[in-house]
């Protein structure tokens, strides 16, 4: 039935040719319209929410709005955290949802949730922002816009580019950063308000009284209705000249007469430089899902056009220009895959001659292009990952061609038909070949269900491996015996220099195959001690686990830290002395440096909380530069002559994000305050004690002195005067008292500021200001009580309760797991307060969690491969020995890990023992399923076990050899490009491929030996059990 099948596909030549080119057309037109990204898209499920109420203080935020809003949120369903930060008039809230909660809308369900919570809230806060976070956050474009020239001009142009980004094709937002805010600014002159007998709230009431919308209505007569209009808003700021205050018989005194009325820029809050200038910032955030190349090349066509036009010093660049590392690591991964392409092809050309090796090499990208359009039409982007995900695949895809066309082969020389002779291959190698793409996606399946954030970065590998064994599927099973058997020989020419080296190789061979089918007790035993040798010596000379490989930068950013409440003008002075420098630095191409005004908790952000500034750098063309780990030491090490306040330098880099934050992160929560900070300080002492472990520190919340105005209600009720407006009277020597808004002509609405002068912002004149009462004007000073007080500038929570962080570093050789370990150990035997809860954050978190899923998706893996095999081979000892193989294969790759010195990756060794156990059980599928069909023709069990092996070494050879061979370039570090001719060393995407083609390397090398030596002897160890001890014994093996 099956043959029949095959045999009528097959022979519709025509059909499958007219879809092996739609399937290769298709897919290259879905190669280049794939969305190209650097790092695939992932649902946060997290919601930022920000809560603003003018006037109350840090613990007030915290007590009225932080702790009720809290209790709110924390009980939604599928809700996983609920993080604050309580600052001065504000609080910024971090909602963090599991990621399997099935809500569509995260941030319509919050902010319902937020609004259903006001009548437990005070009744003049403000929603600022309820925003769901997305992926696009962390590939955001980052232009600056610098040049020696006047503000104005500056602010214009930068205002005029953001226009045109918001024009772009998928931008979602542009937000422009280093503004100043530009007011309708009165000052007014205190010794000008004593001369007129003037007071302060009369200027406030006759702003608010002459500054209104006035609604006069419709007149209407016999004939129509007229609309009435009373102009009552300013439109020209100095019609405010004019405003009268008050009047002495026929005397006006106008707001003229006591203040000075301008429309001006108020103080930077945040300052920009960018290469030596004062700047602008633009961030362009895109929409997620959508080509970032595309919205690149977008963003750069503005710069292009507009260059010169708005004036001949302003200059507009792209700072960090991630396209340009997507392009050069995309184009190198290509160039891997197409190198692991042509030594696959010439290796195999060298065996099976120029028509097997062009079908084979044909195979893989046509499997490829296949591959690429099913992921296109399921809605993934080409990323890291995906490329990752292809070169893992090489090896896989690589087996089932061969095997189809050795099979071929060895028809051909029986003299069978050209034809007839794919048929059969394809019949007799449809269910190993379906058994082996099997077994091995099983054991790829539950990588999907990697947990947590970084579980959706990495399930894009096995998906695409999956998607990929699939299409190899259709290709190995219909294309390739198809197109085989038109272009392959009629029959095949037997080339006998090439069987004499071959027959001398078969007989070495079949001598060494016959000791171990001899001695299989041995062989058994051997291999078993080998494992557990190899095991032994990597616990005492392995070199540690790293979660993810670090990878080569292209950049680094700086974080600036200081203490206190620092005005922007302490925060520039700090900046300016790091900006020398990196001035100083020839590798540095462009650099963006600001102060930081914090309006969100971002996710995967592990900036401290007392950061003041930043700098982002980007380096010169690697071509032209030394290492970027050398530059970054330099770096610190040129950092380390400033004193004052902390510096630290972080390499820009994909590793750099998912290894965030210092190796050591233990996070203490409570509701007693007293006991968290007690808990902190005992942690602390414990990791400085510890060798390996160095600069533990507490991250406290950030504090400092602050004066506090504490309002005489006695004093208030007897002049019966609003506490609110006292408030409005010291605002005028802080932050200007708002008292209403005027929209010009030329521009939005702008906010009516009074100020007093610049050289009266003090407290003391501050008292001196009259406030008027219903018994006449009295100085603020009657109502107020100044004193000094300890201040938390920024108070943070979790779930409910107050915490701290206690971080460390790791000293450079010192294994981190290792320290976590005893760390965790003297936790546990330790009696810390039970009030306080102890978590362990950071690389220890990620690690214990990814270590944890490892080992439940491979106990998994083995089950599924275990019921797959069992209903092929409906026997139990079979099974056994193709499951035992993985065993050999995995000693190989520890081996390798002690002799390279390497330190065992959970991401990309774990990926490369999955990919090297599912070459591994194709192989001994291909080779037990053989000597099953002989075993039944021929009676001599050894007999069988050595022709069976024998007629499977040339496949199982060539599928390892040309892997290994295929994959050894990305292990030792080497990126040809085809195209240019050259050869880069250590480039970017290297760093990651390293520790999973060096995993195939050694677990292949190792499971060739285990297929084609250890196999066959455990093929004959049931003989060898009875013949030792008996019959009865050897019942509890199936032959």
């Amino acid at each position: 039935m099956l043959k029949n099948i095959l045999t009528a596909v097959l022979l519709r030549k025509k059909t499958i040719s007219t879809l092996l080119l739609m399937v290769t057309l298709l897919g290259y037109v879905s190669y280049l319209t794939f969305p190209k990204e650097e790092r695939p898209e992932v649902n946060l499920k997290t919601v930022a929410v920000i809560i603003s109420y003018q006037g109350l203080v840090s613990d007030d935020m915290e007590k009225l709005v932080a702790e009720p809003l809290e209790r709110e949120l924390m009980s939604l369903e599928d809700i996983k955290n609920v993080i604050s930060v309580s600052k001065d008039s504000l609080v910024q809230f971090m909602v963090q949802f599991n990621l399997d909660a099935t809500e569509e809308n995260l941030g319509k369900f919050v902010r319902n949730k937020v609004e259903d919570s006001r009548d437990k809230l005070p009744d003049d806060i403000e929603i600022v922002e309820v925003r769901e976070y997305d992926s696009s956050l962390f590939s955001e474009i980052k232009i600056g816009i610098y040049g020696d020239v006047p503000y104005k001009i500056l602010h214009n142009t930068a205002e005029e580019y953001k226009k045109q980004f918001e024009t772009i094709k998928n931008v979602t937002e542009v937000e422009i950063n280093g503004s100043k805010e530009e007011v309708i600014k009165i000052t007014v002159n205190p010794a000008l308000l004593e001369k007129h007998k003037v007071n302060i709230s009369e200027i406030i009431g006759a702003l608010k009284s002459y500054n209104n919308l006035v609604p006069a209505g419709i007149l209407a007569d016999s004939n129509a209705d007229f609309s009435i209009k009373v102009p009552g808003l300013y439109e020209d700021y100095e019609d405010l000249n004019y405003l009268p205050i008050k009047t002495n018989n026929n005397f006006v005194l106008e707001l003229k007469d006591v203040a000075d009325i301008e429309r001006s820029f108020l103080k930077r809050k945040e300052y920009v430089k960018v290469n030596g200038y004062e700047a602008f910032g633009i961030d362009v955030a895109r929409k997620p899902g959508t080509n970032v190349l595309e919205s690149y090349d977008s963003v750069r066509k503005i710069l292009e056009l507009n260059e010169d036009k708005f004036h001949p010093e302003i200059k507009a660049i792209i700072i960090d220009d991630e396209s340009v590392a997507i392009n050069q690591r995309i184009g190198a991964a290509e160039n891997t895959v197409i190198t692991a392409i042509i030594l696959v092809m010439i290796i195999v050309i060298g065996v099976l001659g120029i028509r097997s090796g062009l079908l084979i090499g044909f195979a893989i990208p046509v499997t490829y292009l296949f591959s690429i359009l099913i992921l296109d039409s399921i809605g993934m982007t080409y990323n890291l990952m995906t490329i990752f995900g292809l070169i893992l695949a090489v090896g896989m895809l690589v087996d089932g061609p061969i095997v189809i066309s050795e099979f071929a082969r060895a028809e051909q020389e029986k003299g069978v038909r050209r034809r007839d002779s794919y048929i059969n291959a394809s019949y007799n190698m449809f269910w190993p070949i379906i058994a082996s793409a099997l077994t091995t996606i099983a054991a790829f399946i539950p990588l999907i269900f990697w947990p947590d954030n970084i579980g959706q970065w990495l399930r894009v590998i096995p998906i695409t491996v999956i998607v990929v064994l699939t299409a190899s599927l259709i290709v190995t099973l219909i294309f390739v015996p198809a197109l085989g058997s038109m272009i392959e020989r009629k029959t095949a020419e037997t080339d006998y220099s090439s069987v004499k080296k071959s027959s001398f190789f078969l007989d070495k061979y079949e001598t060494v195959l016959k000791l171990a089918i001899q001695s299989p007790i041995k062989v058994a035993i051997l291999s078993l001690l080998t494992f557990v040798t190899v095991i032994f010596l990597y616990g005492k000379l392995g070199t540690g686990v790293q979660f993810f490989p670090d990878d080569k930068a292209d950049g680094a950013r700086i974080n600036v830290t200081a203490r206190g409440n620092l005005t922007t003008e302490e925060k520039t002075k700090y900046i300016n002395e790091v900006i020398e420098i990196v001035d100083a630095n020839s590798n540095v191409q462009n650099y963006v440096a600001n102060t930081v005004q914090r309006k969100h908790i971002w996710i995967f952000d592990n900036n401290p909380s007392d950061i003041i500034a930043n700098v982002w750098m980007e380096f010169k063309n690697p071509d032209e530069i030394l290492d970027p780990s050398i530059i970054i030491d330099k770096l610190k090490k040129d950092f380390e002559k400033i004193v004052g306040y902390g510096i630290e330098v972080k390499e820009n880099s994909i590793s750099s994000v998912l290894n965030a934050g210092k190796p050591i992160e233990i996070e203490v929560s409570s509701a007693d305050v007293r006991l968290l900070g007690q808990t902190a300080e005992i942690i602390k002492s414990k990791l400085n004690s510890i060798n390996g472990i160095e600069n533990a520190e507490i991250i406290y919340p950030i504090s400092g002195l602050e004066w506090r105005y504490d309002i005489d209600r006695k004093q208030t009720g007897k002049y019966d005067i609003p506490i609110q407006s006292i408030g409005a009277i010291i605002n005028l020597a802080t932050d200007g008292l708002k008292i209403g808004t005027m929209r010009p002509k030329d521009t939005d609405e702008l906010d009516i500021k009074i100020f007093l002068p610049e050289g009266e912002r003090t407290l003391d004149n501050l008292e001196t200001l009259k406030i008027n009462t219903k018994k006449g004007a009295i100085q603020v000073s009657e109502f107020i009580i100044k004193k000094p007080v300890d201040k938390i500038f920024s108070i943070g929570r979790k779930n409910g309760a107050r915490n701290l962080v206690i971080n460390a570093d790791i000293t450079k050789g010192v294994n981190t797991a290792e320290m976590i370990s005893k760390i965790k150990a003297w936790k546990n035997s330790t009696s810390l307060p039970l009030a306080v809860d102890i978590k362990f954050l950071g690389e220890a978190e990620d690690s214990q969690s990814s270590i944890n899923f490892v080992v439940s998706a491979f106990v998994f893996a083995l089950l599924a491969m275990f019921m797959i095999l069992i209903c092929l081979f409906n026997n139990f000892y079979h099974t056994f020995i193709i499951l035992f193989s993985l065993v050999l294969s995995t000693t190989g790759i520890f081996v390798g890990l002690i002799v390279l010195q390497m330190n065992f990756n959970i991401i990309m060794t774990g990926l490369g023992i999955v990919a090297c156990a599912g070459i591994v059980v194709n192989n001994n599928i291909i080779l037990i399923d053989s000597y099953r069909k002989i075993r039944k023709d021929e009676p001599n069990k050894i007999k069988a076990i050595i022709l069976s092996t024998k007629s499977r070494i040339r496949p199982i050879l060539l599928t390892n050899i040309t892997t290994v061979i295929g994959i050894l370039p990305s292990a030792l570090q080497l990126s040809i490009n085809i195209f240019d001719r050259t050869i880069s060393y250590k480039s970017a995407e290297t760093y990651f491929t390293e520790p999973l083609a060096w995993a195939l390397v050694w677990g292949l090398s190792f499971a060739a030996v285990a297929t084609l030596i250890v196999t066959p002897a455990l093929l004959a160890l049931p003989d060898a059990l009875k013949s030792l001890f008996g019959k009865r014994y050897s019942q509890i093996v199936v032959n």
